[in-house]
């Protein structure tokens, strides 16, 4: 089966994302392998030799076993390589649709007092306090039109995925809808609690 090196990488991409950071050392792949057999819950696996062979952490990789690559794209929410090639691949376009397959951190979870640190790109970061059910002040602001002193409500934080934002309060300006990290998703959302 020839596999077009671009379809791979997108495959390695979304893992990625859907695992939360890249794959960059040993200990990486370890928990990838770890993340895998927790979400699909089946008793094959890939070993963390085979990850580090396909991302080309380590020699010897001549190819790709198709259904490698089919538990793959199982872990980022395809039923087969096939269809992740069909739905990611074939139409150079914005997907419409797609299953949200990372953990979530949900508003409703977080308690009046908690820090939030959001980062996404190009450099943007904010730093939030949770004033509760679901509202938040931002405390500190880098590179975002967001300022400190902003007060917004917002239902969850999800990496990977833009950050949809109610009732923003901008500078005391009247409420507005506003969503952060529109290209690419948030990279970064770190929970701090203030109890």
């Amino acid at each position: 089966m020839k596999i077009e090196t671009s379809d791979l990488e997108k495959l390695k991409h979304d893992v990625e994302k859907s695992c939360g950071h890249p794959l960059n050392t040993s200990k990486d792949f370890e928990i990838l392998e770890y993340q895998m057999q927790e979400r699909i819950g089946v008793k094959r696996k890939l070993s963390t030799t085979t990850l580090k062979r396909i991302w080309g952490y380590v020699g010897g990789y001549k190819g790709v076993r198709e259904d490698s690559l089919d538990f793959l794209s199982l872990f980022i929410g395809y039923p087969d390589w096939q269809t992740f090639i069909a739905d990611r691949c074939g139409d150079k376009k914005e997907r419409s649709s797609h299953f949200i397959i990372t953990d979530a951190l949900l508003a409703e979870n977080i308690v009046s007092g908690d820090t939030i640190e959001i980062r996404w790109n190009p450099k943007r970061r904010l730093l939030l306090k949770c004033v509760g059910d679901g509202e938040f002040d931002v405390i500190e602001a880098e590179n975002s039109k967001i300022t400190v002193g902003d007060t917004f409500r917002c239902e969850r934080f999800i990496i990977g995925e833009p950050l949809y934002i109610n009732n923003l309060i901008h500078q005391g300006g009247v409420p507005a809808l506003f969503v952060a990290g529109k290209k690419g998703g948030l990279t970064q959302v770190e929970l701090n609690s203030g109890q």
